[in-house]
Order: structure tokens, then sequence, then C-alpha cells
């Protein structure tokens, strides 16, 4: 059987809670706790990710993921690396290109078309693996410009691991040659409120971004774990009633788009597991993000999967 991991993100709301939600996850066998970022409506991550270092050993502590729109790259990977001086090698830097257009007018700045965002994070992994390697960067790119820039009395040398997402193909270039973990959302276009996203779960979508990313991590010779956010957990005896109703509900995807795709976990606890195992198989999925919500639904299924986790 193939090694199946699954992370949860969430977010703190106290620190007694937040505690013991990391504590949780450890002893239950899931793979990191992770945390969003979203500047001026939600916690920022690293103070959260460092609080929850001091009370586990093995849990891997994330972003999923930081907002590169707004975000230096410098400071973030300074703030990855001092992370990973509290938890070493359990640090895993999230990166997305934003989509939510108050983070870019709190800044006195308009949100930048999908092909900018796109454009401006390509650019960013690349600097930012860089800088965790150690290395000294000078860019004059596109969207960002350094001179000279490095992490001095940081720990660097490739022990935190890169994560990066979303579903545009120059994204998925950079994180198959770049990333050590490449994210699929199953979202695409960003609708105009800014904040949701058209659905894109058929097989063709999903196939299509799996061979782009196999095709440049071959020629960059490497192989990325592909990841995959699941955006619903419904526990169900009858898996074609639910894939129906979350059909009813959502729109541009159908029953049997529902049915097939790794983005939603449909089943029984022991239907799940296979799942997951078949996509392994199948797509070559091995990890996998789920929000809080679904913790108590996902701990019965890691251990039929990982019995010795």
């Amino acid at each position: 059987m193939p090694e199946i991991a699954v992370s949860v993100q969430a977010e703190p709301t106290d620190l007694k809670s937040w505690l013991a939600l990391a504590q949780r996850l450890e002893a239950s066998g899931f793979r990191a706790l992770l945390l969003g970022d979203h500047p001026g409506s939600g916690a920022s991550p690293m103070p959260a990710l460092g609080a929850a270092a001091a009370v586990t050993d093995t849990l891997e502590l994330g972003t999923y993921v930081i907002q590169a729109g707004v975000r230096e790259p410098t400071h973030v990977a300074a703030d990855a690396a001092t992370l990973d001086l509290l938890a070493p090698g359990r640090v895993v830097l999230g990166l997305g290109a934003g989509h939510t257009p108050r983070e870019w007018s709190d800044i006195g700045r308009e949100r930048p078309a999908p092909g900018e965002r796109a454009e401006r994070l390509a650019e960013f992994v690349e600097v930012v693996s860089r800088l965790l390697r150690g290395e000294t960067v000078t860019l004059e790119g596109g969207r960002l410009a350094l001179s000279d820039a490095r992490l001095d009395d940081l720990p660097v040398g490739g022990r935190v691991r890169l994560a990066v997402g979303g579903g545009n193909p120059r994204i998925l270039r950079a994180a198959a040659r770049h990333a050590d973990i490449v994210g699929l959302s199953g979202l695409g276009r960003t609708l105009p409120d800014g904040h949701r996203h058209e659905t894109r779960w058929t097989l063709t979508d999903l196939r299509r971004q799996l061979q782009l990313v196999e095709d440049e991590a071959s020629q960059a010779g490497r192989a990325p774990v592909i990841e995959a956010l699941v955006q619903a957990v419904v526990v169900t005896r009858d898996r074609g009633a639910a894939a129906a109703e979350l059909a009813e509900r959502l729109s541009g995807a159908s029953a049997e788009d529902i049915a097939r795709t790794p983005f939603v976990l449909i089943g029984s606890h022991e239907g799940m597991a296979s799942q997951l195992v078949r996509q392994a198989e199948e797509f070559g999925i091995t990890s996998y993000v789920v929000r809080e919500p679904a913790v108590p639904d996902l701990e019965p299924v890691l251990a039929l999967i990982n019995p010795s986790g």
C-alpha cells in the first residue's frame, strides 16, 4: 500500500485549543498542521505555528498558503527559516498567488490580473527556494527585484520543504521545478467576489494538470509529491446519493465528476480509505489537505491506511 499523508488546515481561536489540536493531530497520525495567510482578516501563521512547535515533536508545521502577492520573498524565507529553528526539519512553506481583493486594497494597491499574479508567484517560488538553500540572490524580474538578498544567521540548506499550490499552468510549472510538494486545489477562475472559485473537477482537467507537472518535473530531474486540497468530506453509506446532493449545491460539477474527483472524500471510513489508495495508484496523489472540521472523520481513515502510524 502506498504511504498516504493527510494534513489539516486550521485557524487558532485561543492558545489552549490550538495547542490541543496540534497534539491531537500528532497523536492521530496526521502529517502536518497548516495555517492560511489572509492579512487583515485572519490569524498570522508564523506566531501560531511557533507556539505549536513547543508542544509537538514530529508533527510538521506549515503555511497553506502564504499570500505571495502582498508579501516579500526575503521576509517570507526568513520567517520560514526562523520557524525551522524552533521545529527543525518540520517546516512546510506553502506559497500561493493570492486572490482576495481586500489584501491588496488594504496596502493601497489594486489586485493584479490573474496572469500577473501567476508571474509574481513563479518568480517568488524560485527566489524563496534559492534563499532557503543558502544562496545570495540578485534578480531584476518582471514582478520582483532583489539585490544581494540572503539569509544570515538562520538555518538554510534545504531543510524547509516548499509547497506551491494553484491551477495556472505557469504556477504549476514553477511548482514542478522548485517545490517539494505540488498542491492541486481543483479550483479554477476566481469569481467576481474575489473569494469563490469555479470548480474544475473533471478527470480531463485533473489529468491535464498532472501531465503538465509530470513533464515539467521530468525535465528538471525531479519528482515532487502531488497533493490535493479536499473541499468536502462526507461520511455516508450511499456514495451516489451524496455525490448527487453535492452536485446540486455546486456549480460546474456533475455528480459523476464528484464521484471520481480527489478533491472530495465521500463514503464510509473504509470507503474513504479505499478511495485514497485508489487515487494514489491511479493519479499518483499521495498527500491531502483537509480542513479542521473533518478531523474526527479522518482519524479512523488514517488508522486504516497507516495502521502502524
